[in-house]
């Protein structure tokens, strides 16, 4: 694993990635088209990998879980499933995401009901319900204190009831617990702000039809969520006032981290299939890869992948040490995550644009796979803020440090 060099020093950990690598290689690679298309193609895969042990990898050995709790791990494990499939990666990856909020406030009515049911050997899916049809990105902006929240969870007796509209969340009407982002005060701020968890089948949750989009077709299910006074007990809400603005905001940052990886892994492979077909390509009396105009392209293709793993490694490891460097919701590393995803996800568009340049009409051809790559990582680049409100956490971040040493 010299790809990820002295950042995870972890033999147990370092023998999982081997095992998910080897997978990829072996499993999903020869099949990642029909990832695309078959939806009965991802459940065999996503089936094999959770006997393997990737759905239960974030949780501790308490629930039957693995304990990879590492940042440096997760993000390692997310590159290597995106190389096959992001969609892949990201239907395993949103399983901890969901459950962050309870575990992060020692929930343990919450954990000990849910948490078990993800360290078996069924498949199965979370759902974190964030974005909303008026506001966009806009919960995900910390300016907006949480304002811009339409959901309403209201506290009756012992159960909160719940009513409002979600778009575009992953696991979206396939998934067996939804944490809902929601206010309890529209005219209050971030202590308004409540993440409810809500079973599959709770009366009063509907979804509407799947999204049409250009890439993770399958893998990334996406579909407009309704609440009609949906009930839950009280004790379902994660933290409290305050607390659950904390939580979302280390939600964001962790989501901002592993993006990073996820979208990498799209430019890993697409270096990969331009290195072995302009092998066996020719003019001039050798190889497309030996002349030097093509070969200072794949050259750079390579720079940017290497600085880019470098930098969201580095970040991972600050997500590590939470004494020196703060919590992830916080601005030093929500800038940071934020810069490390707003990086990655350029360097896997230039990537891909560079492959579709040095194959030609090949590059353009769904049997190349380059496009499938490019189509799955565009939407990467957007969830979450895209690049312009990263790039505001990321700058913003630096005013305060300014101020205080002029």
């Amino acid at each position: 694993m010299k790809r990820y060099g002295d950042f995870i020093t972890s033999e147990e950990d370092l023998a999982f990635l081997t095992v998910i690598r080897k997978y990829v290689d072996n499993e999903m690679m020869p099949v990642r088209l029909k990832l695309d298309e078959d939806y009965s193609v991802f459940e065999k895969v996503y089936e094999d990998l959770v006997k393997l042990g990737i759905q239960k990898r974030g949780f501790s050995p308490e629930y039957g879980g693995l304990g990879i709790r590492s940042a440096t791990t997760v993000c390692a494990i997310t590159e290597e499933l995106s190389r096959g499939d992001s969609g892949v990666s990201l239907h395993s990856l949103i399983i901890p995401w969901c459950l962050a909020g309870a575990m992060g406030a020692r929930n343990k009515v919450l954990m000990d009901k849910f948490i078990p049911m993800f360290c078996g050997d069924t498949p199965r899916c979370g759902c974190l319900a964030i974005t909303e049809p008026a506001g966009g990105c806009n919960i995900e902006d910390a300016a907006e204190h949480g304002l811009t929240i339409r959901t309403r969870a209201k506290l009756d007796g012992n159960e909160w009831v719940i009513n409002g509209e979600k778009m575009w969340p992953s696991g979206a009407s396939i998934a067996d617990i939804y944490c809902v982002v929601c206010t309890t005060d529209p005219n209050q701020k971030e202590d308004a702000m409540a993440l409810i968890y809500v079973p599959k089948d709770t009366p009063g949750l509907s979804f509407g039809k799947a999204e049409e989009k250009m890439g993770m077709k399958v893998t990334d299910v996406n579909t407009a969520i309704y609440f009609d006074n949906v009930r839950v007990p009280k004790e379902y809400r994660a933290g409290g006032p305050g607390i659950d603005w904390q939580l979302f905001r280390a939600n964001i940052g962790w989501g901002r981290l592993t993006s990073a990886p996820m979208t990498l892994g799209n430019a890993q492979a697409v270096l990969e299939i331009v290195i072995e077909y302009t092998k066996n390509r020719f003019y001039g009396g050798k190889p497309v890869r030996n002349h030097s105009l093509q070969a200072a392209m794949i050259a750079d293709m390579a720079i940017g992948i290497e600085s880019a793993r470098a930098f969201y490694l580095s970040v991972a490891a600050m997500f590590n040490n939470r004494k020196k460097y703060g919590n992830p919701g916080e601005d030093y590393l929500m800038a940071r995550a934020s810069a490390a995803k707003v990086y990655a996800c350029d360097v896997t568009e230039t990537v891909c644009n560079r492959a579709m340049e040095l194959m030609g009409s090949y590059g353009y051809a769904r049997d190349y796979h380059v496009e499938k790559y490019l189509r799955d990582s565009k939407i990467i680049q957007i969830w979450l803020g895209g690049g312009q409100l990263g790039r505001l956490d990321v700058v913003q971040s630096y005013y305060p440090y300014v101020e205080n040493h002029k």
